[in-house]
């Protein structure tokens, strides 16, 4: 019987590690521009396996193969990271939280540094969250609301009974608090908006992989 249960925990362990590894992945992709890291083939095979099956996985790696053997192409798949997300123009996709949540009078997407960044700033406070340098996000920024769900995954991989249970209260709260209500909007307009087929790719296999997050933690 106790065998059986340390075999659950530990299943239990690399099953949280695993989705951890996902979060921070994409938390990665989307706080900057790809580097040369992307192109190593080891990097791409490691993906391979890491990445869960989705149209968006077949579209991601094969433009990551096609920039390995195009310098013009891997300059393509940064430009468009400029256009999606720093250069104002008809590509551009809000990647913050209040501007999907907190609209205005007519609809349009609201202004930054709304209630749900200050309150991200709080909770990264709380929880104590460092990030690597040369992360200077908004707080409600995707990448930073995606590694934040990593954290709290690597944090429950290690936690015992009463804290493995608040820290999964943690998650189901914060996916619906702050995720649910606004990351499927902001993939499909990436999705539309991009023009190369690495952040389609992204915004396809991003959505699959929270689809699921929400009905493992919510539904």
């Amino acid at each position: 019987m106790t065998d059986s249960i340390q075999q659950l925990n530990s299943i239990e362990k690399q099953d949280e590690l695993s989705r951890a590894v996902l979060y921070n992945l994409f938390a990665s992709i989307l706080s900057r521009k790809i580097d040369d890291t992307w192109l190593d083939e080891h990097f791409q095979t490691q993906l391979q396996f890491g990445f869960p099956e989705s149209e968006g996985k077949e579209q991601l790696l094969n433009s990551l193969k096609k920039a390995l053997d195009s310098k013009e192409y891997y300059k393509e798949i940064q430009f468009d990271y400029d256009q999606l997300f720093i250069i104002p123009g008809p590509n551009l996709t809000f990647p913050y939280e209040s501007c999907y949540t907190h609209r205005n009078v007519d609809k349009t997407f609201g202004r930054l540094w709304q209630e749900p960044a200050q309150d991200m700033q709080r909770i990264l406070k709380e929880w104590n969250i460092q990030f690597a340098e040369g992360w200077d996000l908004i707080p409600d920024h995707i990448a930073v609301e995606l590694f934040f769900m990593a954290e709290l995954c690597k944090l429950k991989a290690e936690a015992i009974d009463e804290e493995q249970l608040a820290i999964r209260e943690w998650q189901v709260n914060f996916f619906k608090t702050h995720l649910q209500i606004w990351v499927f909007e902001f993939l499909d307009r990436l999705e539309v908006k991009a023009q190369s087929d690495f952040y389609r790719g992204v915004a396809k296999l991003l959505r699959d992989f929270l689809r699921e997050e929400e009905v493992e933690l919510i539904v």
